[in-house]
């Protein structure tokens, strides 16, 4: 008799997901096929073990559609009924970075965390009306402006409140926060190269780094609300090979 699976397909891949799949690096290929299943279905490790190579596949087709997702940035989003705005660099404090330094050193288990102090609630804005797009529940801002970062400001950083807030964002969509990740790097290196922690670079040197790093920001910054793509192919994508062989 065959053994029937029921499965809900989520609209995107959450921050929580996320981090357990990128857990399977140094596990043997079938424990990395059950680990992904099993935070993509939310069925017991064992439980997928008893499944035939077929169902694997069956049930990895469902979700392949997920992968399609680029990782992207975008500076406003609503979220759960919440209007959030992304920390620019620029005007975090000291606590700020140094929270989000300390919790980077080990990543896993500390993704939700880290998408709590780079998103937080909007209190104030400029636009006379918000203009979004929606995709997979969430609204993204489409508002066209020069430089949205000067157009709101959001919740001063704490970290009490941070931390009473984090476990919500275990469901944060993972390719959003991978998005902000990658800006935060991108403008973070441009930014530091400006100040007196690159005195001691030549002057040839650190005008060299800024342009690549402003050729990269300028290939993948498009759209409204300062939206930043920047497509890497999670590794949950290759489980496709992985079923197969």
């Amino acid at each position: 008799m065959k053994k029937t699976i029921q499965i809900e397909i989520p609209e995107y891949i959450t921050v929580e997901q996320f981090d357990k799949i990128n857990s399977i690096e140094n596990k043997e290929k079938l424990d990395q096929i059950a680990i992904t299943l099993s935070a993509l279905t939310g069925y017991d490790e064992e439980e997928i073990k008893t499944w035939t190579v077929d169902s694997l596949q069956t049930v990895y087709n469902k979700f392949k559609t997920l992968g399609d997702n680029q990782n992207e940035f975008h500076s406003i989003i609503e979220w759960n009924g919440t209007l959030y705005g992304y920390s620019d660099i620029k005007s975090m404090t000291l606590g700020c970075y140094i929270d989000i330094e300390n919790l980077s050193k080990e990543l896993k288990g500390n993704l939700h965390k880290i998408a709590a102090i780079l998103y937080r609630p909007i209190t104030k804005h400029r636009f006379n009306s918000l203009s979004f797009t929606v995709k997979q529940k969430i609204k993204m801002l489409n508002n066209k402006v020069e430089n949205v970062f000067d157009w709101y400001e959001i919740e001063k950083y704490d970290s009490k409140k941070r931390r009473q807030r984090e476990e919500e964002f275990r469901t944060f969509p993972a390719h959003i926060l991978t998005g902000a990740l990658s800006f935060f790097l991108s403008t973070g290196s441009l930014y530091l190269n400006s100040t007196p922690y690159s005195e001691r670079l030549p002057k040839m040197t650190k005008t060299q780094k800024n342009s690549q790093i402003m050729e990269s920001l300028l290939n993948n910054t498009t759209g409204g609300g300062g939206l930043y793509t920047n497509s890497v192919s999670p590794i949950y994508l290759q489980l496709q090979g992985t079923v197969q062989s």
